[in-house]
């Protein structure tokens, strides 16, 4: 995307980076967001997360859209987990779901979500997106360059 700011964390050890901050795409999120590639940092890895200090009304992940792979959006306290308030409306496959507490939501892969539609926000949140991309749920020396296997995301009966 040619919006998308760069992300480029610092190496420190083998496999230890330093999570350096870069601003987000949107306006609302003023503080720095953290992210960890995943593979595209450490070859071995196959998670990716970003986190996010949420402070004001937005929407974010719009339009609906689907991955190939298994996602997991955190919303939680920033300054005390379990305190969460704010009212968000977030789109998953054909319901609209309503959320006023701290939670977790798991995407299965294929499942078309979002936007998630922060209504209120009474007090700053913690917004965390973690991913396990399909490619890097293998160590890359079993996987062929020119065949991919065929791929069952985590916790996917299909």
């Amino acid at each position: 995307m040619a919006d998308m700011p760069i992300i480029k964390n610092l190496k420190r050890e083998e496999n230890v980076f330093e999570l350096k901050p870069w601003r987000s795409i949107h306006k609302t999120i003023t503080k720095p967001m953290v992210t960890g590639l995943g593979p595209a940092e450490i070859k071995e890895s196959a998670l990716a997360m970003g986190f996010a200090h949420i402070t004001a009304p937005d929407i974010l992940g719009s339009p609906t859209h689907i991955h190939p792979f298994d996602q997991w959006i955190y919303l939680i306290g920033a300054e005390d987990f379990s305190e969460f308030d704010a009212d968000i409306e977030f789109t998953l496959g054909d319901e609209i779901l309503h959320i006023n507490y701290p939670c977790y939501i798991f995407i299965p892969k294929g499942v078309k979500h979002c936007p998630l539609d922060i209504k209120r926000v009474g007090k700053p949140f913690i917004f965390i997106d973690a991913s396990i991309t399909q490619e890097a749920s293998v160590r890359p020396d079993t996987v062929a360059s020119t065949h991919r296997p065929t791929y069952q995301a985590l916790n996917n009966k299909d």
